[in-house]
């Protein structure tokens, strides 16, 4: 929140300031939106992936979420998961992935469930959970149970770029339209 208003107000900023400043963050931060959303409906980023799932995924993510995706599919290719155990529909991988601390690369074990009847997904990372966005774990588990299609649910509206956001539906001063 501090970031949002650091442009725009200081610690001896009074109440009208902060309401006529507030207007001009929220004002910028539309207009922004706006721009934003004409960018990403009137240029397409290559995917690097042909698959279906990377190809639905450029349609519909707005340009910085679908470059963060890119980055997990690019990890897809160094992913070898293995079956750990298998319960009726229901299977348990281990993935075996590298991450950077610092100078060093680190080896670290996850796990992805995954169930066949209702492709429902979960990786020990918690990429999804956090950010909202299939992790390379996720991704790779799909690839090796031949999921070409991405269920909805993983498809989060806020990351989509034929949503209007909230915060743009706010009506304003500088709004003059009704």
């Amino acid at each position: 929140m501090n970031a949002f208003f650091d442009e725009y107000v200081h610690a001896k900023t009074n109440l009208k300031e902060f309401v006529d400043q507030f207007d001009n963050a929220l004002r910028k931060k539309i207009e922004n939106e706006i721009s934003s959303n004409f960018h990403s409906f009137s240029v397409t980023i290559p995917s690097i992936s042909r698959s279906p799932i990377g190809k639905r995924l450029q349609e519909l993510y707005t340009h910085a979420k679908f470059r963060e995706v890119q980055q997990q599919v690019m990890g897809v290719l160094d992913m070898d998961p293995s079956l750990l155990r298998r319960d009726g529909v229901k299977k348990t991988y281990l993935v075996e992935d590298e991450i950077c601390v610092e100078e060093f690369m680190k080896h670290v074990t996850y796990y992805v469930d995954f169930n066949e009847e209702d492709c429902d997904v979960k990786c020990s990372c918690g990429l999804f959970q956090m950010k909202g966005i299939l992790c390379r774990h996720v991704l790779a588990i799909f690839k090796c149970n031949g999921i070409k299609y991405l269920p909805d649910k993983y498809i989060l509206d806020r990351w989509r770029k034929d949503i209007k956001q909230r915060y743009t539906l706010i009506h304003s001063t500088y709004d003059t339209r009704y």
